[in-house]
């Protein structure tokens, strides 16, 4: 990590004490207020920091950071103190009374003789006096409890939309939220959502556009938290709004690494980001909402993300145009200041632990724009030359591009909605949930939904992002949740490091395959129900899979044995290659079924009665879980 330490900061008074690394307070000779000034660099503290509050006036806080500037501390075990504050801006790009942010607070109150971290909510959220990289005057923000936050003449927050989510079961029904007012606190793990501004005072519950503000700047003020930030999750909780509780990016791979579900953390799965269209929508109520959840993945090498559902957000033109999407978010692994997200974990109980290790400085320009992503003023991936782009085996090879070799996915419904879905491959995954890898789908599309099951046929769930590892004869679920009679397409929009492999679904009840890599897509048109056993992701197309089948079902009536063991009156079969047989089936010459088995699985060796069968002539058929079917004619003779 690169230490920028104070000689390249721009300071006013400051002193220092055995005590503290960092000391800042007013000059005991004159009483004139004194900062630190932190322009577009790292203000690096090994241990802690103590802040002595100024004058009330405009250089009240004791730090300022600006134009990038951020705090990264080195000690988890060091406390900061005082009642001094560190200022620091956040931008909403866009916001309206009407509309949601997700926050995670980077300071909290400061209290003299209580050191630490402190609980924290909306008051330590100022307005700030000019907003520029020199400003340094704000006012606290005044606050209402009626519905509406507004600018003019001041800027006002309103508390009724203040909520935080505590560890709980995965959903999210109004009972799980719990609302705080301007008075409640949250612990300094957890974040809040709270509504924005509109440029005057509104009256009701609806609005237009011109209730709707390009920008504003918050300035959050108070002591910077540090060091271990824990949040407890008992047996059955799976999700928690959260957030970066620090000043400073937080690197979200770097918080998953260090709660992997061992050494008594819980294990993180994937991050939640809200999202909703900012330029429509002016409406409190929610049947008038179409927001939702982005998911992103910290497993994958820079990690996987998959935008928010729209139903009318027209501005994202997503893959071909016609579906409508939040933004993509390009490089979600660095998580800015101030940012509000849901953790989903693996549902074991222990802590969610943040500590200083997760701490990175970023610029605006190499992280997300908080809440609304930048398409284009993120870090590039840089694919480089593909070295093995002449390799035709059925293996994934490894590139320049350290993501993982992966499919996004677009399932349009209607011309008008859908979801995006990533079916990602690494060598290190299965087709069971795999911790950081796979992202469960949030399931918050209103008019209908597409995912990919993972999980035991007992027990799958929906997931948006789904890694396996890659099998030319895999079969992988897809499902849909349709309301109404419905007209989708599945159509892949970006191919990451997958050498021209194509891609089909497999409708198993017309038996019919459609590509969906290469430019084509796959249309259906189905009623309102759920279709999760139908549907199926597949590498090989109707001519090459029965190219496939009947070369292999040449080799497996190669390598399975039957004997017929009239001795003890039972079939002997040996299975060496141990395919994995589904169903086994006996008929006598007429057709008429007389025995049937399933799932009998891979066992090298197992075998059918017969002795409760007419002397005569049988045919036995074996199906395996991809469609070989073995036949075998035996002759059996029960003797007396």
């Amino acid at each position: 990590m690169k230490h920028l330490l104070l000689s390249l900061i721009v300071l006013s008074s400051v002193a220092a004490t055995a005590q503290s690394d960092l000391f800042v307070r007013p000059n005991p000779s004159s009483g004139t207020d004194s900062y630190v000034y932190v322009n577009n660099v790292e203000l690096y503290v090994e241990n802690d920091v103590n802040l002595e509050k100024n004058v009330a006036g405009p250089t009240e806080a004791s730090i300022y950071l600006r134009n990038n500037g951020q705090l990264i501390q080195g000690d988890d075990a060091a406390q900061n103190k005082g009642d001094g504050m560190l200022s620091v801006y956040q931008t909403i790009a866009e916001t309206s009374a009407f509309h949601y942010n997700y926050w995670g607070m980077p300071v909290a109150e400061g209290v003299s003789g209580t050191p630490g971290n402190t609980n924290s909510n909306v008051f330590v959220v100022y307005d700030c006096d000019g907003c520029g990289d020199t400003d340094t005057a704000a006012t606290v923000t005044n606050t209402t409890t009626g519905r509406n936050g507004f600018l003019n003449p001041d800027l006002t927050i309103s508390t009724r939309w203040i909520y935080e989510l505590r560890p709980s079961p995965d959903r999210d029904d109004e009972g799980v939220w719990v609302r705080l007012n301007g008075t409640g606190t949250s612990n300094p793990g957890y974040g809040f959502i709270m509504k924005g501004i509109s440029p005057n005072p509104i009256i009701g519950n609806t609005g237009d556009s011109e209730d709707g503000m390009p920008d504003v700047t918050y300035d959050l003020r108070g002591r910077p938290k540090n060091g271990e930030i824990s949040i407890n999750m008992t047996a059955g909780d799976e999700i928690v709004l959260s957030g970066n509780p620090y000043p400073s990016v937080l690197d979200l791979q770097a918080l998953a690494e260090d709660n992997d579900g061992t050494g008594g953390n819980t294990g993180i799965a994937s991050f939640r980001f809200w999202d909703e269209p900012k330029d429509s929508e002016f409406s409190h109520f929610y049947s008038d909402k179409s927001g939702g959840y982005g998911v992103f993945v910290p497993g994958p090498p820079s990690g996987v993300y998959t935008p928010a559902t729209f139903t009318d957000y027209y501005a994202s033109g997503s893959g071909s145009g016609t579906g409508d999407f939040g933004l993509p978010y390009d490089d979600q692994q660095f998580t800015p200041i101030g940012q509000g997200f849901i953790i989903v974990t693996d549902g074991s109980p222990g802590d969610i632990e943040f500590n200083n290790s997760q701490r990175v400085y970023r610029t605006v320009g190499q992280t997300e724009e908080f809440h609304r992503p930048d398409k284009n003023g993120n870090v590039a991936m840089n694919g480089g030359q593909d070295t093995n782009s002449d390799d035709s085996s059925e293996s994934v090879v490894a590139e320049v591009d350290p993501r993982a070799p992966h499919l996004r996915i677009d399932v349009v419904m209607e011309e008008k909605y859908g979801r995006q879905l990533v079916l990602g491959f690494d060598d290190s995954t299965s087709l069971d949930f795999d911790l950081g890898w796979d992202g469960k789908s949030p399931m918050d599309a209103a008019n209908g939904e597409a995912y990919f099951l993972v999980g035991d046929d007992d027990n799958r769930e929906p997931y948006v992002i789904n890694f396996l590892n890659y099998d030319a004869q895999a079969m992988v679920p897809i499902g849909f949740k349709l309301n109404q009679q419905t007209k989708f397409l599945i159509q892949t929009v970006d191919e990451v490091k997958m050498h021209s492999k194509k891609a089909y679904i497999f409708d198993s009840v017309e038996n019919t395959y459609q590509e969906i890599t290469n430019g084509k897509s796959a249309t259906y048109n189905l009623d309102a129900g759920t279709y999760d056993d139908r549907f199926f992701v597949t590498f090989k197309g109707n001519k090459e899979f029965n190219e496939y089948v009947k070369e292999e079902q040449g080799r497996a009536q190669e390598n399975i044995d039957f004997f017929q063991n009239n001795n003890l009156g039972i079939l002997e079969v040996t299975n060496p290659e141990g395919y994995d047989i589904e169903q086994a089936l006996v008929f006598d010459m007429t057709g008429k079924l007389v025995y049937e088995q399933k799932n009998i699985g891979t066992e090298k060796h197992f075998s059918f009665p017969t002795s409760n069968l007419s002397d005569g002539v049988y045919i036995v058929k074996l199906k395996t879980t991809d469609n070989i079917d073995i036949s075998y004619k035996t002759s059996v003779y029960n003797r007396q």
